[in-house]
């Protein structure tokens, strides 16, 4: 997969409305017709990465973003399907998917894309979900011990050719047993690292590690050279760091940012944005805290992701300043996505190869 200075791939196709919380006509929604369309689109873009978003349930609100959503293992075998060359990925909540079922399905999605699965293992923020499934979420901490076992019983699964015991503090298995293997050594494993225990985690086992982006430029590049650095002395592991992003653009910049403020702010779903940011304990409740507005919008324009907002010159030159950041890979958005991913393969891709960016194929 890096080949490419800057890889690239598509996040949150699975679910509606996708990564903006807008309700402006033509925005996504669970049609697999579309789904498959956009998988497609971005094989022919040499896109690396099909990445979903894992959601039980929505953010609430008027219009509830993200309740229509496909799961995501069954997602990722049907779009491999349909797929030759882009790794796909399952996005998997471990506290509510057992490892054993995990592991495989998994390798059933190895084989169903000939050994270009993924997953991206998550230990689980989002608390209106786990009462669909009997439990709660342990403390942010034990969170990753659960996982550091859950993903040992995975690993083992996918690797040991006889049936084996794992007597922990979350799972007591006996006899445990997979075939088929995957046909790859294993799926590659992706992690959202923030900090604390959670970064240790993903230092020690993930090969793609996926960040929020600090928006400033040194801060950034200081942010991607750290984490590799850890994975190096204190595992000894090469990994890659990913972001994301949206893009919105248009012939002008000034015409770029009325589009924005038109499907993210007059059509955006800000009582939805405010309750998943309280969720993940960042919505602070001070009034007229400009920090919190921006972020605010930040999440309904595109999940909080990187905005790459401008002229197609100026999309090129901010997926630019991602890679001279040192990121390895960038998943990508769009509100509008079929007629975002015609422009960007049109007008956005052949200034990223020619500006060394990309390798046109």
């Amino acid at each position: 997969m890096n080949t490419q200075r800057l890889q690239l791939g598509t996040f949150g196709t699975n679910l509606a409305p996708g990564i903006t919380f807008t309700t402006i006509p033509g925005a996504l929604t669970t049609e697999w017709s579309r789904v498959k369309d956009l998988a497609l689109r971005a094989e022919a873009m040499d896109f690396e990465a099909i990445v979903p978003i894992s959601r039980w349930k929505g953010y609430g609100g008027e219009h509830n973003p993200h309740s229509d959503a496909y799961e995501t293992l069954t997602w990722a075998a049907a779009v491999g399907a349909v797929t030759t060359s882009a790794r796909i990925f399952a996005t998997v909540s471990m506290p509510v998917v057992h490892p054993v079922i995990a592991a495989k399905q998994m390798a059933t999605i190895d084989h169903v894309t000939g050994g270009r699965s993924g997953i991206n293992v998550l230990a689980g923020w989002f608390r209106p979900e786990m009462g669909m499934f009997g439990t709660d979420l342990l403390p942010h901490d034990r969170r990753y011990d659960m996982a550091d076992e859950w993903l040992a019983v995975v690993k083992q699964a996918w690797s040991d050719p006889e049936e084996f015991d794992m007597h922990g503090e979350f799972f007591d298995l006996s006899g445990v047993f997979s075939m088929p293997k995957p046909l790859s050594e294993r799926p590659r494993i992706m992690n959202a690292a923030m900090s604390g225990r959670g970064l240790e985690f993903a230092l020690q086992n993930a090969d793609q590690i996926y960040i929020k982006l600090n928006d400033d430029r040194d801060a950034a590049a200081a942010q991607v050279a750290d984490i590799k650095r850890q994975a190096r002395e204190k595992y000894d592991r090469d990994i890659e760091v990913w972001t994301f992003g949206y893009v919105v653009d248009a012939d002008t910049e000034s015409a770029a940012r009325d589009f924005l403020q038109d499907y993210a702010g007059t059509h955006g779903m800000h009582d939805a944005a405010v309750n998943a940011l309280k969720i993940m304990g960042v919505e602070a409740e001070v009034a007229g805290d400009n920090t919190t507005a921006a972020r605010r919008f930040n999440w309904v324009a595109g999940d909080g992701g990187v905005p790459f907002v401008g002229t197609p010159a100026q999309v090129a030159d901010g997926l630019e300043w991602v890679s001279d950041t040192g990121v390895d890979g960038c998943l990508l958005g769009w509100p509008l996505w079929e007629e975002g991913m015609t422009r960007f393969s049109e007008r956005v891709l052949p200034l990223l190869v020619d500006r060394g960016i990309r390798v046109s194929h």
